[in-house]
């Protein structure tokens, strides 16, 4: 009986499968795509490879991984990142040659199946770009291939780009700049975009430090970023955009960077930003500037704007008082230079150098004094200036000694003084635009 009964279950078992609802028929069929022994085969080829590739016995590992890149190509991302590695140590082992070249297609190969299976485009085509630019950097069309990879990936990955794609976008302007194949206003425009990215990112960082010195380093090797070069690139987009902020303050910085503050381009556009939003600092260094262009009207000028500020502090309207005093002195006009000094002593009776600056100005307005007599008395008020320089800053006594021994050769004689019904040692008011009470003394 029991040999005629097994043939009869199992045709019923068989039966019973054949007679199964589609949807259990149709698990059954997803379950089977995992595949159990493919699995047990890919792990085998996982564990090969990566065993190899721990102790960089890269050829060792090379089968089993070209296996899993083929058959398995959306298993892990790591497949990829590991592959990167091999190749770009193949190719820095293999002699120029076809054999290299067939490496580096290889390695641009990988690049695109991850980012087919795993996206990424930004991230991956920065690093493609970098490879390429690498391996490949003395032919301009490859050079041209990588520098539009590289700028996709600025562009996608924006203030989140690596230091080495802000770079090597950089390194590739610049190749094709020297091979004709783009101008100089170009690199200025890829050294723009990327130095904006780069102040975009984590301020005062290292990072951001050391990729922003190695930029700037490369640009002025080549001496794109000249006076010459900012004035080509920016003299349009001024002409068209002067009302713009963002523009106006794009071209100080970049002006201030190349050492150019004394262009034509960069004072008008320092003046248009100053009439769009004035201030006493922004007034203050338009001054300095115009003193640097022996422009001292001008100079004077953004000055006086300058010292009207209300919310000044005291010092800093002292010093600026100081300086317009210099300013009118070099312009020729001693008794406005008086007029200054005498502002900076009042807002900082402290200040040294608003007392050297009047005794300068009263020696300089002498010749307003009548005659010769008179107008070496200038010379007493200018000593009692150098002396309480000396006095409130003693790092001046050097300065004020020696103008001092310059002033007492310059007294009247006892003979003169007495001629003028004086006697050493009284009291004299100095006249003209000095107006200062001193003390008579003689030379001899």
């Amino acid at each position: 009986m029991k040999a005629v009964r097994h043939p009869i279950i199992l045709i019923l078992f068989a039966l019973a499968l054949g007679f199964q609802p589609p949807a259990l028929s149709q698990e059954i069929i997803s379950a089977e795509e995992f595949n159990p022994s493919d699995n047990a085969e890919r792990g085998k080829l996982v564990s090969t490879y990566r065993e190899f590739f721990k102790w960089e016995e890269y050829h060792l590992a090379l089968e089993s991984w070209w296996t899993l890149f083929n058959e398995y190509p959306d298993f892990s991302e790591k497949l990829y990142v590991d592959g990167v590695t091999m190749y770009r140590h193949f190719i820095e082992e293999s002699p120029e040659g076809q054999a290299r070249e067939n490496k580096v297609d290889t390695l641009m190969l990988i690049y695109d199946r991850r980012m087919v299976y795993f996206g990424g485009e930004g991230n991956i085509l920065g690093r493609k770009g970098s490879d390429l630019l690498r391996y490949r950097n003395s032919d301009m069309e490859q050079v041209e291939a990588a520098y539009g990879m590289l700028q996709r990936s600025l562009e996608t990955e924006g203030v989140k780009s690596r230091e080495p794609v802000l770079l090597n976008y950089i390194s590739a302007s610049l190749l094709l700049h020297r091979a004709d194949i783009i101008d100089n206003i170009q690199v200025l425009e890829d050294y723009f975009m990327v130095s904006g990215l780069v102040d975009q990112q984590e301020r005062g960082s290292s990072r951001q430090e050391r990729t922003r010195a190695s930029i700037d380093e490369m640009i002025l090797k080549e001496d794109i970023l000249s006076c010459t070069g900012l004035d080509l690139y920016f003299g349009t987009r001024f002409e068209q955009n002067s009302a713009d902020p963002g523009l106006l303050d794009k071209m100080i910085n970049y002006y201030t960077s190349a050492g150019c503050k004394q262009s034509d381009l960069y004072v008008a556009a320092a003046e248009k930003l100053f009439k769009i939003e004035a201030s006493a600092e922004s007034a203050h260094k338009l001054a300095v500037l115009f003193i640097g262009r022996d422009e001292l009207e001008k100079a004077a000028y953004y000055l006086q704007l300058a010292v009207v500020d209300e919310t000044l502090p005291d010092e800093t309207r002292a010093e600026w008082f100081y300086e317009l005093s210099i300013i009118s002195l070099a312009k020729g006009d001693p008794c406005e230079a008086i007029g200054f000094a005498r502002e900076a002593k009042a807002y900082n009776s402290e200040f040294g150098k608003a007392y050297m600056a009047l005794g300068d100005a009263f020696i300089a307005c002498r010749n307003e004094l009548g005659d010769d007599f008179h107008q070496h008395c200038a010379f007493w008020a200018a000593a009692d200036m150098y002396q309480a320089a000396a006095r409130v800053d003693p790092s001046l006594a050097g300065e004020s000694s020696q103008k001092l021994e310059l002033c007492a050769a310059q007294y009247p004689s006892k003979e003169d003084i007495f001629f003028q019904d004086l006697q050493v040692g009284s009291n004299f008011k100095v006249g003209g635009c000095i107006q200062e009470n001193t003390t008579v003394r003689s030379r001899d």
